[in-house]
């Protein structure tokens, strides 16, 4: 998987257009259409080359109930999901490869069936579930204006302007949807009650990818599609970006277990990141997509770092680890 997003890579970057492929012959807007340009082909590689690195952390991390019990074959249904949504080239079926990804983080989070996952898991499927429904009504109220979904027709259609209030209602309801998953306020909580629950690995994959999918799909549709009316759409963005870093560090201030620490810092960096997108200006969004591939590789390695903690003293409350360096 990484080599073949690393040529994919290298074939993006030597061409002057992305990459495009229509799903058994049928063009836009009737066939199943993939886009992979740079950005793309960057998270394709980034990502394969986390969920290699996460496996062999496993190895080492997980019990053998858990690998009974299908943390592998979840993990690369998961990851199916997770490529599928960075090379969607229309908006339904980036809503197909969420529910893929979702529906199996959902068992992942779960699997060990300790009271502390399921607790989490119910906040991470409710919240989610309200998610899915806000961005297929999104979905439905785009298709009626535009009789399309494919990413590249909807910019032409919608972003031209002239759509008035029900592209508006469209937007708000992505940015619902979408902001769930991605952990934007105020519906951020379903985040720090289920990373810090599962296993080490599970809880690092989860933070380096999936709220990262999120903030993925919030910079496609804000740059191509809801663009006619940037004052209130990403003004409304600005609002919420600066309320995400605030709660998030506050709320991590307020923790002392490290992956609960994580968890909300991971809320405050995707304000960040949402920021830019807010901005607008070429600088800004280079500046978020820079800070997002970032944040993929430190937050996966800082979870990892929490749970080598927790094997070497048995806890990962901030009390109770002095003297690491001695171990």
């Amino acid at each position: 998987m990484v080599g073949v997003s690393a040529l994919m890579v290298l074939k993006v970057a030597d061409g002057t257009a992305p990459l495009v492929l229509h799903t058994g012959g049928w063009a836009a807007p009737y066939g199943i259409t993939l886009v992979v340009d740079m950005l793309a082909a960057a998270m394709l590689l980034l990502s394969a080359i986390l969920a290699a690195a996460v496996a062999v952390y496993a190895c080492g991390d997980l019990d053998n109930d858990r690998f009974r019990f299908g943390f592998v074959p979840l993990t690369l249904i998961m990851m199916m999901g997770v490529n599928g949504a960075f090379v969607a080239g229309d908006v339904f079926n980036l809503y197909v490869w969420f529910e893929v990804l979702l529906s199996a983080s959902f068992v992942l989070l779960a699997l060990g069936g300790e009271r502390k996952q399921m607790e989490g898991s119910v906040k991470y499927v409710a919240l989610n579930l309200i998610s899915s429904a806000l961005f297929l009504a999104g979905i439905g109220i785009l298709y009626g204006i535009a009789g399309t979904l494919n990413m590249a027709q909807l910019a032409q259609v919608v972003g031209a302007g002239g759509s008035g209030g029900s592209a508006m209602l469209s937007a708000a309801l992505f940015l619902a949807g979408f902001g769930i998953k991605a952990g934007i306020f105020p519906l951020y909580f379903w985040l720090p009650a289920s990373y810090p629950a599962p296993p080490a690995s599970v809880s690092a994959i989860f933070s380096g990818l999936l709220t990262k999918v999120g903030v993925y799909a919030l910079m496609r549709v804000f740059t191509l599609i809801f663009v006619d009316d940037v004052a209130f759409t990403h003004g409304l963005l600005l609002v919420l970006a600066s309320l995400t870093m605030i709660t998030g560090v506050f709320g991590a201030a307020s923790k002392f277990e490290i992956r609960a620490i994580l968890s909300f810092h991971i809320i405050s960096q995707i304000g960040y990141m949402i920021m830019g997108l807010a901005l607008f200006t070429q600088l800004a969004l280079a500046g978020t997509v820079f800070y997002l591939i970032h944040h993929m590789i430190v937050k996966t390695n800082l979870f990892l770092v929490g749970g080598a903690i927790l094997h070497l003293k048995g806890s990962s409350h901030l009390k109770h680890i002095g003297g690491l360096y001695k171990e």
